[in-house]
């Protein structure tokens, strides 16, 4: 048997416990590009606005990046820009996206994004918002078809 000794063991215990340090905004930088995250388009009808800020962590804390039209440009930046100008960046996000997430109601804005996505084949999660800010719960797009037609 090995005895070990008083300093060996100090050794080992204040490797156990020692600091770690923060990663320098390099390292992150690094670490994003070796493993960048999806990013997901959240589709919401305009009745659903005022959960935006609850979609966009919800989002974030299932992992990935979220791309929200309300949360870039407000409801058509304040109505100071043309709608289809806001229309066609909101497009040109949703195709550059790896998902797309719907949330509540489907208005026919939300109806035409999940065609376009369809088109573009990509994935398209649905999801109840009945109980945020506690829980958005995911259906399926029958339910939300069916149950939730604006």
């Amino acid at each position: 048997m090995e005895i070990v000794s008083g300093t060996a063991a100090d050794e080992i215990l204040e490797r156990i416990f020692q600091p770690t340090a923060k990663p320098s905004a390099l390292d992150q930088a690094e670490d994003t590009l070796r493993h960048p995250k999806k990013l997901v388009y959240a589709a919401m009808s305009n009745r659903n606005f005022y959960w935006r800020h609850h979609i966009q962590k919800f989002v974030l804390d299932s992992g990935m990046v979220p791309i929200s039209p309300f949360m870039l440009f407000d409801y058509y930046l304040l109505h100071t820009v043309p709608k289809q100008t806001v229309r066609e960046a909101m497009n040109n996000l949703l195709s550059r996206s790896d998902e797309v997430w719907v949330f509540g109601k489907l208005s026919l804005g939300v109806k035409v994004q999940i065609g376009i996505a369809k088109r573009l084949n990509k994935r398209i999660r649905y999801f109840d918002i009945s109980e945020l800010p506690v829980a958005a719960m995911p259906i399926s797009e029958e339910t939300a078809a069916e149950e939730f037609r604006d």
